[in-house]
């Protein structure tokens, strides 16, 4: 091909379409990695809904997202607003130690409600097992939800962590050691991957000593 061959197929409308159709397609791609990421956030809510009240419990679910963002959701504006301007973060907060042996400080303190035995509980958490990361939800980007009072225990929850949460309000954050007696025992505990979660995975050794750095996210009424 010739000089004058090769600036006219460098500048032909085919060309310069082939161009605006890859500027068109990466710019879709990366539109759709943000969506992705943005809708994360709702997918630990919709999938146990789904699993926990079936597919019409999913489908009640996406169709409270059309209202508003998660907050929003579960509470009204001026219940989130509340919830708020009730929290603050806490830097001299003392140790309190349960009889049960449970130990907690308060990282920051929680305006909204406090869980009660069947509601919905939605945590986000980092767990760790005489000091050895199992879990975290911080790192998936996944709130888990679950049913506040229900057994048996699932994922990286215990009996240790539950009571601790008893007295904490949405939106609060705290420090949670828990004993082996209230974790998870003599047997110890082995977190495998889930359908819902692949690459959930995790050790807990026997007679392990506890470490939560957890927020309670929200408190909710669930479906009826």
């Amino acid at each position: 091909m010739t000089s004058s061959q090769d600036a006219e197929a460098a500048t032909s409308p085919t060309s310069s379409t082939e161009r605006a159709s890859d500027i068109i397609s990466a710019a879709k791609s990366t539109t759709n990695r943000t969506k992705k990421r943005q809708a994360e956030s709702t997918d630990a809510v919709a999938t146990f809904m789904t699993r926990r009240f079936g597919i019409a419990g999913g489908l009640a679910w996406l169709g409270f997202l059309t209202i508003g963002t998660l907050g929003e959701q579960i509470k009204t504006r001026m219940e989130v607003a509340s919830e708020l301007s009730g929290t603050k973060d806490v830097t001299d907060a003392v140790e309190v130690v349960l009889p049960s042996g449970v130990r907690y400080k308060d990282l920051r303190v929680g305006g909204g409600s406090v869980p009660i035995k069947g509601y919905l509980a939605v945590l986000d958490y980092t767990a760790t097992a005489d000091g050895v990361e199992f879990e975290s939800t911080r790192k998936r980007g996944k709130p888990i939800v679950y049913i506040y009072g229900s057994r048996p225990f699932t994922g990286g929850n215990c009996a240790g962590l539950e009571e601790a949460l008893s007295t904490m309000k949405a939106g609060g954050r705290r420090l949670v050691t828990i004993p082996p007696a209230l974790g998870f025992g003599e047997r110890g505990a082995v977190l495998r991957p889930t359908e819902h979660v692949p690459d959930k995975q995790g050790i807990v050794p026997p007679n392990a000593t506890l470490v939560y750095d957890v927020e309670l996210v929200r408190v909710s009424i669930p479906p009826s």
